[in-house]
């Protein structure tokens, strides 16, 4: 069986880094993905929001390390994972995420170290 998604997209905000109970590190962030049509030569924006969950050590380390700021060009390589929790009122939600948890999972920049900087100067 295989479970696998890659994405290419835009970090929305700062990675959030949290301790679980037992003592384990994961952060989250979100990142946008879009697709693009014509329509009667007008291009058309769709942006889907993806909620990504790290649990990989090493991943969540470098992560505190370096911070990806809103906007940062991202690669995500994980596993989808659908997942359910009932709300204030009452209603069952579904969720779904992708989840960078094993080793043959990556998060990484794709933006170049000193892109950032020059566009910051400009």
């Amino acid at each position: 069986m295989l479970n696998k998604v890659q994405l290419i997209g835009f970090t929305g905000a700062e990675a959030e880094v949290r301790t679980t109970a037992g003592g384990k590190k994961v952060a989250t962030l979100r990142v946008a993905t879009s697709r693009y049509t014509k329509k009667e030569g007008a291009k058309k924006d769709y942006t889907t929001w993806h909620t990504v969950e790290v649990w990989n050590a090493g991943t969540v380390k470098w992560l505190e390390g370096c911070s990806l700021p809103t906007g940062t060009k991202v690669f995500v390589e994980g596993e989808i994972r659908h997942d359910r929790y009932t709300d204030k009122d009452g209603v069952e939600r579904f969720f779904s995420k992708v989840v960078v948890a094993t080793p043959q999972h990556e998060l990484k920049s794709l933006d170049k170290p000193d892109q950032k900087e020059v566009v910051e100067a400009a």
